[in-house]
Order: C-alpha cells, then structure tokens, then sequence
C-alpha cells in the first residue's frame, strides 16, 4: 500500500511558494503570485478513498465560523465611490442614495463590487474573559 503524506505535500516549496506562510490569497483566481498545482492541496483526499470525515469536518469548521461571528455587531460602511450619479436600474435610486447596500436584499445573487466594508464590534453576546 502506499501513502501520501498530505503534511509533506502542503509544506513542499516545489507546491507552495512561502509554505509556511498564511497566505489563503494563494488560492483565489484573482491572485497574482504562482499558483499551487490543483492537486497539491489535498486535505481530505478524493474519490474512493476520500475521508470519511470531510463533511463533519466541515461542518465544523462552519460552526466554528457562525459561533465566532455570532460575537460581533456588524454594520456595513457605505462607500462614497460606489454612490451612483444617476441611477443604475429603472425601478429604485436607491444606488444613488447608499450605492451598492442598495442591491444587498434583492433575491438574484447580487455583490457588492470589490467587497464589502464592515465595521465590527463585539456584542453583547461576547464571552467575557
């Protein structure tokens, strides 16, 4: 039988430039530095011999997220650039009054260009220490 080592893999400089860098930039299409090799990040294995684990294991780390999140107040900041002159749409100028919030609600996959700003705060909800 042979094994990869995943550990190996991931931290392998001929796979990853910086390896031991946080850099999850890495992996989006947009980044500009060296991409992995597709195949070079493997947590979970593919097809037969895939983990048992990874849709636990993901969930997880989704709960993780959603308890961590659930700590804070976010607010969105409206971006002065993203205020239009004229309206965008026919039906609303809401774009013209607070820009790309205007189109957070509407139920056809609308997002924010280039983001979206927040400001966050912890809640009242937050653990004390």
């Amino acid at each position: 039988m042979i094994v990869l080592c995943q550990h190996a893999t991931h931290f392998d400089p001929k796979n990853y430039v910086e390896p031991s860098s946080f850099v999850p930039d890495r992996f989006l299409s947009s980044y500009d530095g060296p991409k992995p090799h597709r195949f070079a990040w493997r947590p979970f294995e593919r097809g037969p011999r895939a983990c048992m684990g990874q849709e636990l294991a993901m969930d997880e780390m989704r709960i993780i997220l959603l308890m961590t999140v659930r700590w804070f107040d976010l607010e969105a900041v409206v971006r002065p650039e993203s205020i239009s002159k004229e309206p965008r749409v026919s039906y609303t100028d809401w774009d013209t009054k607070i820009g790309d919030l205007a189109f957070q609600g509407l139920k056809m996959g609308a997002s924010p260009r280039n983001g979206m700003a927040m400001h966050a705060k912890m809640s009242g909800t937050a653990p004390s220490s």
